[in-house]
């Protein structure tokens, strides 16, 4: 019985490694997508040894509101046991305001720690890795928007944070609007091909 070979010619083999690197193309960005809007669904309240509060980027607007939202999803995870410190990220000329804010929600003054980490996620989340390993932590409760949520918990495990995700629900920063996903599907893929592979493993794994 013969058997029927297709003759594999040079333009044969370019053309579908051309479909497939184009199907891969279009399969990066809504897998992205999928999991920006599968992960700002989870509220993760496993308890830790801290609630890190990630300041709001100043680059779409007053982010005032969206810090205030983050502020108090924060304090409602201290009042339930989630973890006994809140460390707030940012600019020193913010540590003031978001203590009071927190101390208003009723989170006590000894329970708030404040580090001047600039408003980046990447930034914000090396200074704080770098503290909890020489306290010996390793998993904290991170507050950020649903939107955020995906990128903010990739960027903490390549730190080697346990990092738990409880992002915020109410307020501003919680919609789900294609802008912002869209921003972060682009945020997030490029964490996955550049960001990534330049991040020291702060916290080793015991």
């Amino acid at each position: 019985m013969s058997i029927l070979v297709m003759p594999r010619t040079a333009r044969g083999v370019a053309t579908a490694s051309f479909t497939l690197l184009f199907a891969l193309a279009l399969m990066l960005p809504v897998g992205a997508a999928l999991q920006i809007v599968l992960s700002a669904q989870l509220d993760d309240r496993t308890p830790t040894q801290a609630i890190i509060v990630l300041d709001p980027a100043r680059y779409w607007g007053d982010s005032t509101p969206v810090l205030q939202a983050r502020l108090a999803h924060a304090a409602d995870l201290y009042r339930d046991g989630v973890a006994p410190v809140v460390i707030v990220t940012g600019p020193r000329r913010s540590a003031a305001v978001d203590r009071y804010e927190l101390m208003a929600h009723g989170v006590p003054a000894r329970d708030i720690v404040a580090f001047q980490t600039g408003n980046d996620t990447v930034g914000s989340l090396e200074v704080v890795a770098g503290v909890m390993r020489d306290l010996g932590w390793s998993a904290a409760t991170v507050v950020t928007d649903p939107a955020a949520s995906a990128r903010a918990q990739a960027t903490a495990s390549a730190l080697g944070i346990d990092a738990h995700m409880s992002p915020t629900d109410v307020g501003a920063g919680t919609a789900l609007t294609s802008e912002y996903v869209g921003r972060e599907t682009l945020a997030l893929l490029r964490h996955h091909v550049v960001t990534r592979w330049s991040l020291p493993e702060i916290i080793r794994s015991r």
